[in-house]
């Protein structure tokens, strides 16, 4: 067996990191706390997610996606998550109880899998 071990994986010209643009692993998440004043917790290509109202937040992206055209998982703890508007640099999701009324989550998760521009 082999192993490979290294500290920096440059791109071609040998002073820039690696970009992932085609490969399919996420090109964009975000963990973020809903409840009272908004928190992101951890995230990647998130520039900001802004507080719509109960339960309806927009995750902003920091590099765009090439269309909208890209996939998206969302969750929301114990309830239905929905995708309501999507555009090259956002997506708006809503969280419901199982009730059917808008709640806000300590715990919603957003993860899209696409090309950037």
């Amino acid at each position: 067996m082999s192993d490979i071990r290294v500290d920096t994986i440059s791109a071609a010209n040998g002073t820039g990191p690696v970009t992932l643009t085609k490969q399919s692993a996420a090109k964009a998440w975000v963990d973020f706390d809903g409840t009272g004043t908004l928190s992101v917790k951890a995230s990647f290509n998130n520039s900001s997610v802004t507080d719509n109202g109960t339960g309806d937040y927009t995750n902003n992206f920091s590099n765009a996606f090439g269309s909208v055209n890209y996939t998206h998982v969302a969750g929301g703890a114990q309830g239905a998550t929905l995708v309501d508007a999507i555009t090259a640099s956002s997506s708006e999701i809503s969280i419901y109880n199982l009730s059917g009324a808008s709640v806000d989550r300590a715990t919603v998760c957003l993860v899209h899998h696409g090309d950037l521009a």
